[in-house]
């Protein structure tokens, strides 16, 4: 089961530009997209992210327009 934000998620002062990079717990809050659904495309490497951690302790950075590619591509269209 996926837990959900406690408060409505608010967009960035702005719109993001593509370059701006949200950690996928920002990405969740922003989007109200399942939090499992973004780290797995992340692990899977469906959803291109920058990992700045260390060892075994992943911390992933992804890039708006990434975000927005992996994003269109969840779309479904209708007959």
């Amino acid at each position: 089961m996926t837990a959900r934000p406690d408060s409505v998620p608010t967009m960035p002062a702005g719109s993001p530009d593509g370059e701006t990079t949200y950690t996928p717990l920002e990405l969740w809050k922003m989007t109200r997209l399942p939090r499992d659904l973004i780290y797995t495309a992340v692990q899977s490497g469906d959803l291109i992210a920058y990992n700045a951690g260390r060892g075994d302790r992943p911390r992933y950075f992804v890039r708006w327009a990434d975000f927005v590619t992996w994003r269109e591509s969840l779309r479904v269209v209708g007959k």
